[in-house]
């Protein structure tokens, strides 16, 4: 056993004893419980698969789709990337522009009052 010292709401100090062995046993229990539930998940993801799979399937047959056309489709979404635009105009480190599409409200703001905005042009690295 040991001694657990509570506060109480009038301040003062409470000591409990708590049995050990009370604790463990319901951790025991709980954890035993906690595997039963994951193994009725993992039942459950098992059935679900294979009705997926199924479905899948069928849908393949229905519209006449095969392996290839979507090995095609995969490599054609992956090829896909987005290209960045350089930064060529920073203020913070927050404020960056790279000099198409619209103006950010920062850079407006440089060109409002009247400053030049190439002080801020990012000095391109030479690279040999």
């Amino acid at each position: 056993m040991y001694l657990n010292t509570l506060a109480t709401e009038s301040g003062r100090c409470q000591t409990k004893n708590i049995n050990n062995k009370g604790i463990m046993t319901k951790l025991i229990e709980i954890k035993a419980q906690i595997a039963e539930l994951q193994r009725e998940v993992d039942e459950v993801f098992k059935n679900d698969k294979q009705g997926a799979i199924a479905d899948i399937i069928s849908k393949m047959y229905a519209y006449n789709i095969n392996i290839s056309e979507l090995e095609k489709r995969e490599k054609a979404t992956k090829s896909y990337s987005k290209t960045s635009i350089p930064v060529k105009y920073r203020k913070s480190e927050y404020e960056i522009w790279g000099g198409r599409g619209p103006k950010p409200k920062w850079v407006k703001e440089v060109e409002e009052k009247g400053e030049n905005l190439e002080v801020y042009r990012v000095q391109e690295e030479i690279t040999q």
